[in-house]
């Protein structure tokens, strides 16, 4: 029998998840809802946009994915989806994950450039189906 087949991915291969966040409560279930996908290497926090922008700016961290709250201190989602994409230097997928099912958000996000657009799911497992759905896509 040959283990090779059965090896999980590699560290190289495992994807660093930017998660901009600013509540601890919504944090931890992300990190709860990603803690068993084998694609998952990293999840490094910012609590807001300027946090974010900080990291990547400072090369702290190249995120693979990002997954961004909409609603948050000093600078928003929008705001952050918007710096985003005017740095030629950002390359990764951005994932709206918010509380707001406002189908303008949804446009505003998508319009500046977030990959999805994802309501925030009223359970745990919801949470995790969605999530894995999303990152098979990338």
């Amino acid at each position: 029998m040959n283990l090779a087949s059965f090896e999980e991915p590699t560290v190289a291969t495992r994807l660093t998840v930017l998660l901009v966040e600013d509540d601890d409560a919504d944090v931890y279930l992300i990190r709860r809802a990603l803690a068993n996908n084998p694609r998952i290497g990293e999840i490094v926090v910012a609590r807001d946009g300027v946090e974010a922008l900080d990291m990547i700016d400072h090369w702290e961290m190249e995120p693979d994915l990002a997954i961004v709250d909409l609603h948050m201190p000093r600078k928003d989602g929008f705001s952050l989806l918007r710096d985003f994409a005017s740095r030629s230097a950002v390359r990764f997928p951005t994932v709206v994950l918010t509380s707001s099912k406002a189908g303008a958000d949804q446009f505003r996000a998508k319009k500046r450039g977030a990959f999805a657009y994802l309501a925030k799911p009223t359970t745990a497992a919801k949470l995790t189906v969605a999530l894995d759905q999303l990152i098979a896509r990338i």
